[in-house]
């Protein structure tokens, strides 16, 4: 099995797919991009706003989170999660297969009490870190050209 991240111009590993829980009625799409300095997938505030995820019914972390700014967080845990992503399609298949994976939580950073505005660039689009808890699925990732492909 593998999964295609692309790389920016920074060579940060982007990956788009879908998210599934008990707050939605259907899964929904999201930017990932890929964090191997995170321990745990995260979806950011702005994220979990867009999402529509309720915060108020969940319960926090045991363990508040140190994020790459240096302040403290605690999030919140999202229980019984399904990321669903394509998988690299071969040139010989008609249709992507989607795989699912599913998780018993991943955490919700708490929504912004405003926007995150970037004077010069206009407001900044945040996209939720996929940690090692989803990383460490895949045995070998490799770069080819402005690709990282994941393989179990």
């Amino acid at each position: 099995m593998e999964i295609v991240a692309f790389l920016d111009d920074s060579h940060h590993a982007h990956i788009i797919g879908f998210i599934s829980c008990s707050q939605f009625s259907h899964a929904k799409p999201i930017h990932f991009i890929v964090d191997s300095g995170s321990s745990t997938t995260t979806l950011l505030g702005d994220d979990v706003t867009r999402l529509g995820i309720n915060c108020a019914g969940l319960q926090p972390a045991p363990v508040p989170c140190l994020t790459a700014s240096g302040t403290t967080v605690t999030p919140y845990v999202l229980p019984d999660v399904d990321l669903l992503f394509t998988l690299r399609q071969r040139w010989f298949e008609r249709r992507p297969d989607v795989t699912t994976f599913h998780f018993a939580s991943l955490h919700c950073n708490p929504p912004p009490t405003q926007p995150v505005f970037i004077p010069e660039e206009g407001y900044l689009q945040t996209c939720s870190l996929l940690g090692m808890d989803f990383l460490s699925i895949f045995k070998t990732w490799a770069f080819k050209r402005r690709e990282l492909i994941l393989r179990t």
